[in-house]
Formats: C-alpha cells, sequence, structure tokens
C-alpha cells in the first residue's frame, strides 16, 4: 500500500478519536478505516479494490483521506505497463498481432480483478507474506521459492523462477524494456545460475502484481480471452491456474471441492472488507 495513503488514513482515524493508533500496522489501519469510514448501511462494506479507486481518483482529492492529484499521478505511473499494453491491444511478437481483438479491455480488467482475488484468498493481501508452514511460498501470491533437495546441480525451478522468466519472455514480447530497479530487485543477470532463486515476500507490491499478470498471460494453459469474456471463472482459474495442488491429491476432485469452499469464504470475507 502507498505509505502517505496510509498516514493520511491514520490521521484521518485519530480524528475520529482512535486511541493507540501507533500500535498497528498498516493492514490493521487499512481495515479499521475501510470499517469507520466506508460501512454501508444498506450493502454492508464496500469492496477494498473499489474504496481504493475511488480515493485515488483526481475528483476527490479534498475527499478527508483521499490523496491529492500530484500523487494520484505518482501512483498511476506505478501501475502496470503490462496491462496498459493489454487494454490498448497492442500488438504481440513478431507478427505483430493483437492476441485479444475486441475484448483487451476486459481481459485486462478481469486480470487485474482476478490478481486481487488471489492476493486476498493466497495472503490476505499481505505482500510480505511468508507460508506459515514453513513452506516455500512467498509474498502477495504465494509464489514457490526453488527448494534444493538434492544439491545445487539438481537445479529445480519453482513458480517464482518461472514467473520471472515469464516477465523476461512478456516484455519481450510486446518490445518493452524492464525497468533497471526491477531487473536488479530481480537479479537477472544471476538467473542462469544453478543456484538461482527469488523470494518475492522482498519485492516491491507493484513488481509483484506486474510478475503475476506476466504469468498468467505467459501461461500457455491460461486462456486470457476466456477469463475476460467470463467463460473461465476466477474460482476455476485459482484452483487450476494458480493453486493447482488438488491435482495432487489422493482424492483430486475431493480436494478441488474443499478447496473450491474455501475460496469462496475467502472471497465473502474480502467483499465484506475484512
Amino acid at each position: 500500500m502507498n505509505k502517505t495513503f496510509a498516514e493520511q488514513m491514520k490521521d484521518v482515524l485519530i480524528g475520529l478519536g482512535v486511541s493507540d493508533i501507533d500500535k498497528l500496522n498498516v493492514t490493521e489501519i487499512k481495515e479499521l478505516y475501510f470499517d469507520m469510514v466506508y460501512k454501508s448501511d444498506e450493502e454492508g462494506f464496500m469492496n477494498p479494490g473499489e474504496i481504493e479507486k475511488e480515493l485515488f481518483s483526481p475528483e476527490n482529492s479534498l475527499m478527508q483521506g483521499a490523496i491529492d492529484d500530484k500523487q494520484y499521478k505518482k501512483i498511476k505511473e506505478l501501475e502496470s505497463p503490462l496491462l496498459e499494453v493489454l487494454e490498448q491491444g497492442k500488438p504481440y511478437g513478431q507478427n505483430g498481432k493483437n492476441l485479444y481483438g475486441d475484448s483487451s479491455e476486459a481481459v485486462a480488467d478481469s486480470l487485474k480483478s482476478f490478481g486481487g482475488k488471489v492476493a486476498w484468498v493466497e495472503s490476505d493481501n499481505i505482500p510480505d507474506r511468508i507460508q506459515e508452514s514453513g513452506g516455500p511460498g512467498r509474498g502477495k501470491y504465494q509464489y514457490e521459492m526453488n527448494v534444493f533437495t538434492g544439491g545445487l546441480d539438481e537445479n529445480p525451478q519453482g513458480a517464482a523462477e518461472t514467473a520471472v522468466k515469464r516477465l523476461i519472455n512478456a516484455y519481450e514480447g510486446y518490445g518493452m524494456e524492464i525497468p533497471k530497479e526491477w531487473s536488479t530487485l530481480l537479479d537477472l543477470n544471476n538467473l542462469d545460475s544453478p543456484s538461482y532463486n527469488i523470494d518475492f515476500s522482498k519485492l516491491p507490491e507493484n513488481l509483484q502484481d506486474e510478475l503475476f499478470y506476466a504469468d498468467k498471460q505467459q501461461d500457455p494453459d491460461f486462456k486470457l480471452g476466456k477469463l475476460g469474456s467470463g467463460e473461465l471463472s476466477m474460482e476455476d482459474a485459482w484452483l487450476d491456474f494458480h493453486w493447482s495442488g488438488w491435482s495432487k491429491e489422493a482424492n483430486p476432485q475431493q480436494a478441488r471441492g474443499k478447496k473450491a469452499k474455501w475460496y469462496r469464504g475467502k472471497i465473502k470475507e474480502m467483499n465484506k472488507g475484512y
């Protein structure tokens, strides 16, 4: 979350009489702010994504707790370059083809919305979340680090390294250059090293988002056009193309059903603003 935005929410809460606010972390401040300031009597809590979008709007720059126009433009610059070219229907690859035709805008919007749901389901949207079970999942999307069990010569490739390589391919396909700062954070100069490993929980949130978008855009089995049209539901997209652990269970369909129920519960939480 943008630090300035968090500080402004903190000021509003202090004005509303909240004490001991310095003991709260950024996530707790956000949750309390959504609860106290944006609770709707008729529809419950607004979706956090909708709230942030409203607060970031320049038209609301004078509203209590909102960021000003200059800060808004700064934040907009940090938004996903990949989502932008998807939305605009920019040509991809040597053939110069718009991959998604007239549905390009819907594809970009649905991918962003899907990312928000996956982040909530996987980590409660906490960018520096580390898998509680001691597993290799890291960051808001819980991409798994490489796990070396047989020495460096084994050179396993976890989902995190796969996402990094897909980011490179996506940017090359659209004729874009990965920002130098991102390249450094991803240690791309050492990508071919057998010991390469990347911890997404240590990466900025916007870079984690971009890696997620690239991972899905480059996955040959993940059909973004179907996500954009609604033919592929976000629940099925998470179950089959992000978590997908059910297929390794002794009773795959039973495991998938349990995870589907858990997913729906998490999305219900998200929509209530918890």
